[in-house]
């Protein structure tokens, strides 16, 4: 993704981060079984990115441009490399990380503040650039719960909208002040950063102007037969035949962001066609790859297709392209400093690599899981037991429990969109939507709050999405019938779970 004059700048979106606590419940019983990440080159592309770009300079934390150059990379595409950070905190949940993604957050303040002071990028013209940012503090705010970061998020969203959209070419937001182009860009990310911002603070104004957005890049951006995303339209209404890979990565990120919120089923088919279009026609022999070196150009997508595949439970049909991308992604690194370009069929040339053409490959890591998940019963990593509906009793408020695997109807579960639903349409649900430690989690009728928002990682995390809390086995009981509450994510073994 590149910033010309009259083109686009770079990419981004997001995924719902989680956060991490220290345990505050009874001594664990069996110890905790290793971690592993969703590839086993998770760990390896990330610490190859930070021993290459990352800058430590006292209490601040920042990326380099390139290997040969020692200044920080530049707004956007300093949002950009953070956005990698938070994607791998997403498939590792490491304190250490959480802890690094915070002073990432804070030094991107300090090293971007205007004329108004640290909180101020009104100086930055382009809405692109402030939405990459303002993603990055929306994440950071799930991942840490500084809400200075979701104030920040909310600055961004408000002062692109503000100053971005208006009523010509029928709506949509600007690329930047000089108002020559209306820019996929400039619009898929802020329907994403719009339900970010909705699902942290509960305020609805921010999801009908993510819906308004995205109703009006569906209009006028998005090409419905082929599910390809045109990259701008102009002033005087023409429209650019490009369609990248990265436009599309970020129109299934806003798609999959509103479908998780709203349950319309049309939404989850336009996210599906727009996947299928990069897989069909932006690949080369079933690989995604690129020579454009000043940008990204696979970051947006895999991330958005990560989150439509994970939350929907998509494997089955995805995990094959996936698997093979982050392999070939892999593959093509630079023996020397482990970094891959976004040339994803070619070997990675020993010159100045820069941070953020390395991105891609740490994303598309951090997003596959080393095998296919499947199956519909939730089994504790810990101890082998299920999660089972108390007793086979489907009815409100009911509480779910641990219970030796028995294949009954009480332990299948199936993922759709961000629910968990038994076969008589009842939903895991956590008791009055409460966000503390302790609360009960129980069965309920399937109602699309809050409440019962979950995602399952592949690092084997079940949280829900709007508490970004934990699903625990309360005091580490090993025995039939232990109960389920929620619990600051620790990565201890009783919050650690997969589908069989």
């Amino acid at each position: 993704m590149r910033k010309p004059s009259s083109f686009l700048a770079a990419l981004t979106a997001t995924l719902v981060a989680l956060t991490t606590a220290p345990i505050a419940q009874g001594a664990p019983a069996p110890a905790a079984p290793v971690v592993t990440p969703l590839t086993m080159n998770t760990d390896a592309a990330f610490d190859a990115l930070n021993r290459a770009f990352l800058v430590s300079d006292g209490n601040r934390r920042y990326y380099k441009e390139s290997l040969g150059k020692t200044e920080k990379d530049y707004f956007w595409r300093q949002a950009l490399d953070i956005q990698a950070a938070e994607d791998v905190y997403d498939s590792t949940r490491r304190p250490e990380t959480r802890d690094l993604i915070g002073r990432l957050l804070d030094t991107f303040l300090q090293q971007n503040q205007g004329s108004g002071g640290l909180y101020d990028w009104n100086w930055n013209e382009y809405n692109d650039d402030l939405l990459w940012a303002g993603l990055a503090f929306a994440r950071g705010y799930k991942i840490t719960g500084n809400r200075t970061y979701l104030s920040q998020a909310q600055y961004a969203f408000t002062r692109i909208y503000d100053r971005g959209w208006d009523s010509a070419l029928g709506g949509g937001v600007w690329w930047s002040v000089e108002k020559q182009e209306k820019s996929a860009l400039s619009n898929s990310p802020a329907v994403i950063l719009g339900v970010l911002i909705f699902e942290s603070t509960g305020d609805r104004a921010y999801l009908d102007r993510a819906r308004a957005i995205y109703d009006w890049t569906w209009g006028r951006l998005l090409d419905r037969s082929t599910g390809g995303v045109h990259e701008h339209i102009k002033a005087n209404g023409t429209v650019s035949s490009g369609q990248t890979v990265y436009s599309a990565g970020a129109f299934v990120g806003a798609a999959q962001a509103l479908y998780r919120n709203t349950g319309q089923r049309s939404i989850f088919d336009d996210a599906k066609r727009t996947t299928d279009w990069v897989i069909r026609e932006r690949t080369v022999n079933g690989i995604m790859t690129n020579g454009t070196r000043e940008g990204t150009w696979q970051s947006e997508f895999s991330r958005g297709m990560g989150e439509f595949v994970r939350e929907n439970n998509l494997w089955d049909q995805y995990y094959d392209f996936m698997k093979r991308n982050a392999d070939a992604a892999w593959n093509a690194r630079r023996t020397d400093l482990l970094l891959t370009w976004n040339r994803w069929d070619a070997q990675t040339p020993r010159d100045d690599t820069r941070a953020v053409e390395a991105i891609g490959s740490v994303i598309m890591q951090a997003v596959t899981p080393a095998s296919k998940p499947s199956g519909s019963t939730i089994v504790s990593n810990w101890n082998g037991k299920c999660v089972d509906v108390s007793g086979g009793t489907f009815t409100d408020g009911q509480r779910t429990v641990m219970w030796d695997c028995n294949g009954g109807a009480n332990q299948k579960w199936e993922f759709t969109g961000s629910e968990l639903r038994t076969q008589n349409n009842k939903c895991l649900d956590v008791k009055g939507g409460s966000t503390v430690n302790g609360a009960v989690i129980q069965l309920w009728s399937c109602n699309s709050t809050v409440a019962q928002r979950f995602a399952l990682s592949a690092t084997g995390d079940l949280v829900n999405l709007h508490s970004n809390k934990c699903v625990d086995i309360s005091g580490w009981e090993p025995n039939n019938g232990a109960v389920l509450v929620l619990w600051d994510c620790t990565g201890a073994a009783n919050q650690k779970w997969h589908r069989n």
